[in-house]
């Protein structure tokens, strides 16, 4: 029974790896990284110092544009501008127009570094995320 499960689990695995490789966007590193940490956009926001320089997966509504690339807490805060809720995203020079037009102005799924003392185009940013490896579609 207990090998049944250990089959059952690697299964699953490599059916979330590939859903996660099909998804619109940019991935440099499918698979599976232990050292990223899950976290919400609220704790990036409202304890920066806590996540300075570790690498962060977190969900946010994705805008991309001249000197506004950034993820918002929700899509109400980027219509009204609320740019303190959002990360400033370091676009990788790798990632394709088509990609970035796949994503931009929806809810993505964004792994990279966090910088809590970087914040964007004129400091308007609630922090700052570099080396990104990951900006995919999230539904």
């Amino acid at each position: 029974m207990r090998r049944c499960s250990h089959v059952v689990i690697m299964l699953l695995m490599g059916f979330a790896l590939k859903c996660a490789a099909q998804l619109p966007g940019y991935n440099s590193h499918p698979e599976f990284d232990p050292t990223i940490q899950g976290v919400s956009l609220i704790q990036l926001i409202a304890n920066p110092q806590a996540f300075d320089g570790k690498k962060v997966q977190f969900i946010g509504f994705l805008n991309l544009e001249f000197e506004g690339d950034a993820v918002y807490l929700h899509t109400e805060d980027f219509q009204n501008g609320i740019s303190r809720n959002a990360i400033w995203i370091d676009v990788p020079r790798e990632m394709t127009k088509e990609q970035q037009q796949a994503v931009n102005r929806h809810y993505v799924i964004c792994a990279g570094i966090f910088h809590a003392d970087r914040h964007g185009h004129l400091r308007m940013f609630g922090g700052d995320v570099g080396e990104v490896t990951r900006i995919q579609g999230w539904r």
